[in-house]
């Protein structure tokens, strides 16, 4: 039957270009997109001719794993049925990689995705740093915070897609053909670079820019021929000035890292409520529920439930509020289902960097560097679970993938 079907690739291949160029900008094109991307890949004869090997695919392997492990979760979920639905509802785009896998296997069509996904996060960039400078008047004011700070998404999806943005533009500038291109890649990381700095208060991409610098220090040691006792030095003292900046950033009070540590001991001194200091008692119900269940965990779509529960029994302000989300992924999976859901997470990351090693230098180094941005900022947030970063994580793997 398979073989009487169309042959969609051209057609799957422009649809996920639509998708990859509304990510940034719109929810409702996102969801358009997602639907046509899936209605034609299953009605292509190249999907069906490749199904048969992607089981065997680790990062297809791990995703089935933990779609399976969510469904299981509801049969002992100590939430409702309709919240546990909810979270399997969410992490439905995991399914995007097996979709996207058998189309996108020649390197032209991957750097032709990645082109598409740059300039469209570039042109947020671009927007952001208008309406920081008072040029331009169209943020949501729903969103809040200072002109700039959150464009088209609030500021924790839009500081990740421009730490993205900066692994794009350093790895298509390894691949372009020409100087001036590789200039205009090199300028598009900058930009997005400093607009996290200067122009964002969002703390998630200011912590993750370190970790990308020390990605891009390996990078380039491990792909020069230089001696090995220049490489491992070079690496060593860039290392060590990446930290200090860092570290500085951090204990500084009157940076938006400092605030961290500050916000913090607010909320620990006082008990009042504070960004971070809400996100910390987070992390620590997480611990505590962890070790109430840690075999099997409370269930898919337990957290709000479990946080709850408490939450009632906390006396300060910052320890009676509850979450539906955790603001870690792994404590997400680890709270609703134990070792194993915690286990089936890592293998997911484990099996993306593995398989980054598999593939060219270019495709490998983009793998790398979207990885080092969603395992990092997987820390701090739930990102296989929210909308836009869950969707690049899936939508780059499936195209950057080797099947």
């Amino acid at each position: 039957m398979n073989l009487r079907l169309p042959a969609l690739g051209p057609l799957v291949r422009l649809l996920a270009y639509g998708l990859l160029a509304a990510l940034p900008v719109s929810v409702g094109a996102v969801n358009f997109f997602a639907a046509l991307v899936l209605l034609a890949a299953l009605s292509s004869r190249e999907w069906w001719q490749a199904c048969g090997r992607l089981p065997r695919q680790p990062v297809v392997l791990a995703t089935l794993a933990l779609l399976l492990l969510l469904c299981a979760g509801l049969f002992y979920s100590e939430g409702s049925l309709q919240d546990g639905w909810a979270v399997v509802a969410k992490y439905r785009k995991l399914l995007v990689i097996p979709m996207l896998l058998p189309f996108f296997q020649e390197d032209r069509y991957r750097f032709a995705a990645m082109r598409v996904f740059a300039l469209s996060i570039f042109v947020t960039v671009l927007v952001s740093w208008t309406e920081f400078l008072g040029w331009t008047h169209l943020s949501d004011p729903a969103y809040g915070g200072p002109p700039g700070d959150a464009v088209f998404k609030m500021h924790i999806p839009q500081g990740t897609l421009f730490s993205l943005l900066v692994v794009l533009g350093i790895c298509l500038a390894r691949e372009a053909r020409s100087m001036p291109l590789r200039v205009v890649y090199w300028a598009m990381s900058l930009v997005a670079a400093l607009d996290i700095a200067w122009v964002m208060v969002g703390r998630t991409g200011k912590a993750i820019l370190p970790v990308i610098a020390l990605w891009a220090l390996w990078e380039t040691m491990r792909q020069q021929s230089f001696g090995p006792k220049f490489g491992k030095a070079a690496i060593a003292v860039g290392t060590v000035l990446i930290l200090a900046a860092t570290g500085w950033a951090v204990l500084n009070p009157h940076t938006m890292l400092g605030s961290v540590v500050s916000e913090i001991r607010k909320s620990q001194e006082t008990g009042t409520i504070t960004s971070q200091g809400i996100r910390l008692e987070f992390y620590r119900k997480a611990m505590q529920l962890m070790a109430e269940r840690p075999l099997a965990g409370h269930g898919t779509g337990s957290v709000t439930v479990t946080t709850g529960r408490l939450a009632a029994r906390a006396s300060t302000e910052v320890a009676q509020v509850s979450t539906v989300n955790l603001h870690n992924e792994f404590m997400m999976w680890a709270v609703q289902l134990g070792w194993p859901g915690l286990a089936a997470v890592l293998m997911f990351f484990m099996a993306l960097w593995r398989e980054s090693f598999r593939q060219s230098t270019t495709v490998g180094m983009l793998l790398r560097g979207q990885w080092v941005v969603f395992a990092t900022g997987c820390l701090f947030n739930s990102y296989l679970l929210d909308f836009a970063e869950g969707y690049a994580i899936v939508l780059t793997s499936g195209i950057l993938l080797p099947l």
